[in-house]
């Protein structure tokens, strides 16, 4: 893909080392009509992207469970609980 012709969401996260990212971008290229695929493909040619992600996201598969009217991930909500809780936990 010619990078004038890419998103500009694309454009302005070139560098994805989160998950959050990852599938925010992923959930709008498949807004704008692209397969799991396709979408996989533009964010690994146009990004960089942490161990984490490709772990969590890419080599495991998880982008094929992603739709793009999904709020957030179940794993993610559960990191986001998680660091809620410790928050509250320590504010003591």
């Amino acid at each position: 893909m010619d990078d004038e012709y890419l998103p500009n969401y694309i454009k302005e996260n070139s560098e994805v080392f989160d998950r959050f990212t990852f599938d925010y971008l992923f959930k709008k290229l498949l807004a704008d009509g692209y397969d799991h695929e396709e979408a996989k493909d533009i964010i690994l040619y146009n990004c960089a992207l942490s161990a984490l992600v490709m772990q969590e996201r890419l080599y495991n598969e998880y982008y094929l469970e992603i739709r793009s009217d999904d709020i957030i991930a179940p794993d993610l909500l559960d990191l986001y609980c998680e660091a809620f809780i410790k928050t509250l936990a320590n504010r003591n």
